[in-house]
């Protein structure tokens, strides 16, 4: 069994990109089911209430190019019973790297089958009680030679209450 708490977390884009295999951890809400099923989801796929709403915690594998090449494309969690949810991943890296969502597993690749431990209260913390809005900063790009966004006034027009000074 491993431990998501315990796996690399991937902190820059270079490390996303220099990953053989990545894993994106994320929570899924599945308020909008019927109680009885919500119950049966808690129960029989892991998943677990915080504030008063049930959650189910997901992880996907995979490389980066292929987390990136399906960004845009909702994932369809199916359960039993006709029940299904989707995950929406609009391709935004850096909000993923700053939420913390991305594991490097690299080196899990050759085992056969990878088992995660039921992590509630991490997941909990991590995901939901510690979890703050992305506002991405404006990206600003850096130039040697930049106009000026409006010319300088001085020079170009005349200064009013005052009179040219003569040589003479």
């Amino acid at each position: 069994m491993i431990r998501i708490s315990q796996l690399p977390l991937i902190q820059n884009p270079g490390q996303f990109y220099a990953s053989e295999h990545i894993l994106l951890v994320d929570v899924l809400l599945v308020g909008d089911a019927p109680r009885q099923m919500r119950e049966y989801i808690k129960n029989t796929h892991g998943g677990f209430i915080y504030d008063k709403k049930t959650y189910i915690p997901i992880t996907l594998t995979g490389t980066p190019e292929s987390l990136l090449g399906n960004a845009g494309k909702p994932i369809v969690f199916k359960f039993d019973r006709g029940f299904e949810n989707h995950y929406h991943f609009d391709g935004d890296l850096k909000a993923l790297i700053w939420h913390k969502k991305l594991y490097n597993i690299s080196g899990l690749i050759n085992q056969p089958s990878v088992q995660f431990e039921r992590e509630e209260a991490f997941i909990i913390e991590r995901y939901l009680a510690g979890h703050r809005e992305y506002t991405a900063a404006p990206e600003t790009e850096e130039k040697l030679l930049t106009l000026p966004a409006q010319n300088p006034s001085i020079g170009l027009k005349a200064m009013k209450g005052l009179r040219p000074v003569r040589k003479g």
